[in-house]
């Protein structure tokens, strides 16, 4: 039996190692006593001997703990029969296979065999942390001769997606008070109870198939743990002569498991939860629904100690929710653990519909081929291993000398937007005769703040890097935002200590000369701000439980401001410029220019309407002619 620790760095769905990759991997047989823990490159595991190691089991003796950089281990087509524990402290390894109907790790140990106890028979136990797995499949072949785990899963930050778990009765142990797991993409098969335990996992777009008339879950959350089990746009399906099963029984008191948006068939018993004997537990255990369709959605049928979510109770059960915690959610990158899905929610033509009811006059700015301004797309600033982040260029045709720079962050609430949504701007502002760039950043679905900070700071290094290449002048930088951009170009601009910069290997400085701030907040609390829970999505939680984060991105808060000139352009309303008068005495004081100009009677993103674009442009054009 093979033991060891995994780490494995999460990577978002689309953009996964695949075994593309493979062929970029040079191959030669390793000594895995020889190397016992301290490969740190890419590893293949094929049992045909065509990779670097035969097993599993093999390959992860070979990983060196506390890796400096991520590796993945790549395992070709087979069955491996393999019981593995995964325990210590190998980190940032990604653990890929084939598909997962071609690439399985088995075993068939049952309680019954030797005297061993259920958390004795697993295939593969699961205890380290920060640990991912895709296209897999894990069995217990034992078959119906009682509790026989193919999962069992007790570590925090650990993701699964695209796999199966085959078995009968308990087939998954996710469990752990404090651990947290997602489940993407699964197929979880078994008999009775064959979910259970204590985790707080999340099963997005799983389909859960039950084999004999029993239940699906059995979990044992603890009193102080806030959710349990969470099953979203799930499926819930079953083998030919199944007809009663429950989504549920209380392993023990105080146990949670919500279904949301679930499709149910004619299996799942109309009373929905059992009490497993015990009416006690009715008045401890959390048993709840929200949007189940299909012949086995009842809810007025369900027992009277269940619940049926409400909208405003849906709310709570977002990802980044449910996977709160104490401790910081980065991967090595510094994105979420559990993966991201783009927010497109703010867009042109969304933010166009809401505001032309008050604005009728107004209508949207988009995009032209200017014949003055070459354009320069597509370029990556900034490699996050498992993605790129890019920006595109606006250079002035006839310049003859280096031109000033702007670098232009878009707005969206640190949650939603485009870098596309200021490029009309960037080429009205390069047919002026400047260098302007709009930057990619990301986002808090995706990573939480200080990482946009650190990502725009990253583009203007790369910009001053190749400033020959776009005719730029890095004595006369600017940065421009609206409206979330504005409050990060702010705080860009006035920042230059190490919490701040991030991590970069390129011989420049984030140094700008210049601020112009649109609509951006310039204190988070404030008597002014009415910022809550997109603020809180990006900052990591509340003011009430982070309130040294909320003020670290407040620019009018920071300890030691690099102060510089700085344009506000603001709307009519005074909830997004929060902090700004304030900012104002304090740049005053020290002697630097400032200047305020007010769209009195405005939407919120005037700078996207023809009615403002152009006054916003000369605005930010005459400010910058006396600031260079």
């Amino acid at each position: 039996m093979k033991s060891i620790c995994l780490w494995l760095l999460f990577i978002i769905t689309l953009q996964n190692p695949t075994f593309s990759q493979v062929s970029e991997i040079k191959i030669e047989p390793l000594d895995s006593e020889t190397l016992k823990g301290k490969v740190e490159h890419d590893i293949v595991v094929a049992q045909d001997g065509s990779g670097h190691f035969k097993t599993i089991g093999e390959a992860l003796d070979a990983i060196r703990v506390y890796l400096p950089k991520p590796l993945i281990v790549y395992i070709k087509a087979g069955v491996y029969k393999e019981k593995l524990t995964i325990l210590g402290p190998v980190t940032n390894v990604t653990f890929v296979g084939e598909s997962p109907e071609t690439t399985i790790i088995t075993y068939d140990d049952f309680a019954a065999k030797n005297n061993m106890g259920t958390f004795e028979t697993y295939t593969l136990k699961v205890l380290g942390s920060s640990l991912t797995f895709k296209n897999l499949t894990i069995q217990n072949t034992a078959g119906p001769v009682g509790q026989a785990v193919a999962l069992h899963a007790e570590g925090d930050r650990l993701v699964f997606e695209n796999c199966r778990f085959l078995g009968d009765q308990d087939t998954m142990f996710a469990s752990g008070e404090n651990s947290r797991q997602l489940y993407k993409n699964c197929y979880i098969e078994g008999t009775t109870d064959f979910i259970f335990g204590s985790a707080t996992a999340l099963f997005e777009n799983c389909e859960i198939h039950s084999k004999s008339d029993s239940y699906i879950t059995a979990a044992s959350t603890p009193e102080w743990v806030a959710y349990g089990y969470v099953f979203k746009n799930c499926k819930l399906t079953a083998a030919e002569g199944v007809t009663k099963v429950y989504l549920g029984r209380p392993w023990r008191d105080f146990a949670k498991t919500v279904f949301i948006n679930t499709e149910m068939a004619e299996h799942i018993l109309p009373e929905g939860w059992h009490n497993w004997s015990r009416q006690d537990a009715e008045h401890t255990v959390f048993y709840a629904e929200y949007g189940s369709v299909g012949v086995g959605a009842n809810p007025a049928s369900r027992v009277e100690w269940s619940h049926q979510l409400s909208e405003d109770e849906l709310k709570y059960y977002s990802k980044d929710l449910i996977f709160s915690g104490k401790t910081i959610d980065a991967d090595y990158y510094g994105n979420r653990w559990f993966g991201y899905q783009k927010d497109s929610s703010f867009n042109l033509e969304d933010a166009w519909k809401k505001d032309v009811k008050n604005f009728p006059q107004i209508k949207p700015i988009e995009t032209w081929e200017s014949e003055a301004v070459t354009e320069s797309r597509g370029h990556v600033y900034k490699e996050l291993g498992y993605r790129k982040l890019q920006l595109d260029v606006f250079f002035p045709n006839s310049a003859e000398s280096p031109r000033p720079g702007i670098v232009m962050v878009h707005g969206g609430g640190w949650k939603s937007g485009d870098k596309e949504l200021q490029i009309p701007m960037a080429i009205a502002l390069a047919e002026r005769g400047f260098v302007t760039a709009v930057v990619e950043y990301r986002l808090s679905p995706e990573a939480q703040y200080p990482a946009a900070i650190h990502d725009v700071k990253e583009a203007i290094r790369w910009l001053k890097v190749h400033a020959n290449e776009f005719g730029i002048d890095t004595s006369r930088m600017a940065i421009s935002g609206s409206p979330a951009g504005g409050q990060i170009a702010a705080l860009v601009g006035m920042t230059n200590t190490r919490e701040y910069e991030g991590v970069t290997s390129l011989e420049s400085t984030a140094e700008i000369q210049a601020i112009i701030d649109m609509d951006g907040v310039l204190a988070f609390h404030h008597p002014e701000s009415a910022e809550g829970q997109v603020a809180s999505e990006w900052l990591g939680g509340t003011y009430e439980q982070k309130p040294e984060i909320w003020d670290a991105a407040s620019p009018l808060y920071l300890p030691s401001p690099v102060f510089k000139p700085t344009l506000f352009i603001n709307s009519q309303y005074p909830r997004f410029h929060a902090g700004r008068d304030e900012l104002i005495v304090k740049l005053n004081k020290h002697g630097v220019y400032t200047e305020v100009h007010t769209f009195p009677d405005s939407p919120h993103p005037f700078w996207l309407y023809d009615t403002w674009l152009e006054t916003a442009v000369n605005t930010s054009l005459g400010f910058l002619e006396k600031v260079f």
